[in-house]
């Protein structure tokens, strides 16, 4: 393939649908697997899931059941048993499906534990019935299916890159200014053949905004706007978009969003920004569309560096997608695109992730504000120093420092507050 052919089958891969938070999207996605080689009632089912997949479940709002956690959502993809519907396996529940759930648990017929292992994505559903048993794994990424079997037969094995498995088009190989050039030249309705966020997520953020979600953080920053407390500008309303998108994501909006590199909050935190300073400005569509593409692949570059799942919160790489995406809306050249992410990584680079939760739209809210303000620093010439901590001269080489500094100076930190998420009191 082509280079512009690579990117857009990047793009394809990476930004795509899911239904309430991934990770709990993940597992119900691993159950559905395990149950759909199964006929009869399940008797026990064992989910066995990585550090991460455990941070990042335990706290999340599961569509519809007013219930949180990873033993919900593994209990309803096991009953709705349609894996081909992927991320999205737990949209359209009905009341029965999510009864029937509700007893799996009270039951105790569902048992979550958590895997030894520095893998970030790792998923295994064990499922048996009176007569048979299954098993589907999850690994790499959110709907990689690695391995599946039924009665200890092999009915699926793929390795990533291996011929009897889809090619993982890799980011590796690329710079930004790579991702610039193609964003800039390609066809249009080569980009427009992707959902990229414009529509679903704009959606959501409205659905947010109208009701009381999650903390109701977007919703408080728009009734601000509304009472003259806050400004009605781009920083103002970008924050209140994004904000209530995720307020609703995090409760367990029954709604679907554009995920970027397996999350939904950074898909959010990428393209409502973008989309709420197009609005204000007046952006064409095809600006818009471009601008959303150099966001989506400014943040899947950086998380190529740091990892897909990391200590770091995600919406470090996504607002910096954002930034560079108001960049392009605000008539900006690369140069300051390459500004606006040096601003964000000086800016936002000590974020932790602490688990998913009502709370990130918080964070959520905060590196939005940062986005805008990057971009705008970035439009007029203004770029931090590269005497400042971990900022160099070189973009590639500043995302380089972001990554070393994530992978070997914060070692500890997912474990350490995974620990404290595991033993705190109530």
């Amino acid at each position: 393939m082509s280079e512009t052919e690579n990117i857009l089958a990047l793009l394809k891969q990476e930004v795509s649908p899911a239904m309430g938070c991934t990770e709990p999207a993940a597992v119900a996605l691993a159950g559905a697997y395990a149950a759909s080689v199964l006929d009869e009632t399940i008797i026990s089912a064992d989910l066995i899931v990585s550090p991460n997949i455990l941070k990042n479940g335990m706290g999340v709002g599961i569509p519809n059941t007013n219930l949180l956690g990873l033993d919900i959502a593994f209990a309803l993809g096991i009953l709705v048993a349609k894996p081909e519907k992927e991320l999205e396996v737990l949209a359209d529940l009905d009341e029965k499906t999510i009864d029937a759930a509700k007893r799996m648990l009270d039951e105790q017929k569902v048992n979550t534990t958590m895997k030894e292992t520095e893998e970030k994505i790792w998923i295994e559903a064990n499922l048996k019935t009176s007569k048979s048993e299954s098993t589907a794994i999850l690994r790499w990424r959110h709907n990689w299916l690695f391995h599946m079997e039924k009665d200890k037969k092999i009915l699926c094995h793929n390795e990533l890159g291996a011929d009897k498995g889809p090619r993982l088009v890799s980011p590796a190989s690329y710079i930004l200014k790579d991702y610039y050039d193609f964003c800039i030249n390609i066809e249009i309705d080569k980009l427009e053949s992707i959902d990229l966020g414009l529509h679903l997520n704009r959606k959501i953020a409205d659905f947010g905004l109208s009701n009381k979600s999650g903390i109701n953080v977007g919703k408080m920053i728009m009734d601000q706007i509304k009472s003259g407390l806050l400004g009605d500008d781009i920083h103002h309303y970008a924050m209140a978009l994004t904000a209530a998108a995720t307020d609703a994501r995090m409760s367990g909006c029954n709604m679907p969003v554009i995920s970027n590199s397996g999350s939904g909050n950074q898909g959010l935190s990428i393209t409502l920004p973008i989309i709420a300073v197009g609005e204000k400005l007046s952006s064409s569509r095809d600006e818009l569309i471009r601008a959303l593409a150099m966001g989506h692949l400014v943040s899947i570059h950086i998380k190529e560096k740091i990892g897909i799942l990391s200590c770091l919160c995600g919406c470090l790489s996504a607002s910096a997608g954002a930034a560079s995406g108001i960049v392009m809306l605000l008539k900006g050249d690369y140069q300051q695109i390459e500004y606006a992410i040096k601003n964000m990584i000086a800016d936002t680079a000590g974020m932790v992730c602490d688990g998913a939760k009502e709370g990130c739209s918080l964070k959520v809210a905060t590196t939005t504000s940062a986005a805008v303000q990057a971009a705008l620093l970035a439009k007029a010439g203004i770029c931090v120093s590269s005497n400042d901590g971990i900022i160099t001269e070189s973009i590639e080489g500043t995302i380089e420092n972001l990554a070393y500094f994530v992978t070997t100076g914060m070692q500890d930190a997912d474990s350490t507050i995974l620990n404290i998420m595991l033993n705190k009191t109530k």
